[in-house]
């Protein structure tokens, strides 16, 4: 592929990860070329429909997990190699919210080869066997942990960095081998009337929610 062709393929999936981002991965695809400063022949001279689209956001996000991977096996400790992955694969989520519509969309149109799979059970194994992580730990427990912490991706700041600081402390804490030591929680805690504030609309997101005490 010429080197034109090449960026005008990456432009469009970045106006895909935008569009999907806004407006789920049903999104009209005219949005794209639309997006990308493209003509419309443009987008379908590399993508066919919505599923090659889709399976090239898909083998952008095994480039980025690789990424995650690499860091992990590079890690000084089994635990650390288990922060770098939750820390690595939230990150993701955050930065990628149709991350789960498009993998799942993924693995239909392309079976997976396992190597997601096993890439983290080398992670779990290596915690596993220094004895820093639980030994009834599974796999889907590490892989589920960073979904969990995308759930509060539509907190207004700064009151969803506070609260998934803290979440993934308690996650951590949950994983840690018996004996093993515990540090303390990472930042203060939400004030109950902040919380308050918030569940009934009147937050305001620029306010200090940072405050201590709860």
């Amino acid at each position: 592929m010429r080197a034109d062709a090449m960026a005008n393929r990456e432009k469009l999936l970045d106006a895909a990860s935008a569009v999907f981002a806004e407006r789920g991965i049903d999104a009209p695809l005219t949005l794209l070329p639309e997006r990308a400063n493209l003509g419309k022949g443009t987008l379908y001279r590399h993508f066919a429909d919505r599923d090659a689209v889709i399976l090239g956001l898909a083998a952008r996000l095994r480039i980025r997990f690789a990424g995650i991977v690499e860091a992990a096996d590079a890690a000084e400790s089994g635990w650390d190699a288990i922060v770098t992955y939750i820390d690595g694969a939230t990150a993701m989520y955050l930065d990628l919210p149709w991350l789960g519509a498009v993998r799942a969309r993924a693995r239909q149109l392309a079976p997976s080869d396992g190597r997601f799979e096993l890439a983290v059970r080398l992670v779990i194994e290596r915690a596993r066997a220094e004895g820093s992580l639980r030994a009834d730990v599974d796999p889907t427990d590490v892989v589920f942990a960073p979904a969990m912490l995308a759930g509060f991706v539509d907190l207004p700041e700064p009151m969803r960095s506070v609260v998934m600081a803290r979440q993934r402390d308690i996650i951590l804490d949950g994983l840690r081998a018996p004996g093993v030591p515990r540090p303390q929680l990472g930042g203060n805690p939400l004030t109950i009337e902040r919380l308050r504030a918030y569940t009934d609309g009147d937050a305001d997101s620029s306010a200090d929610v940072t405050a201590s005490g709860a």
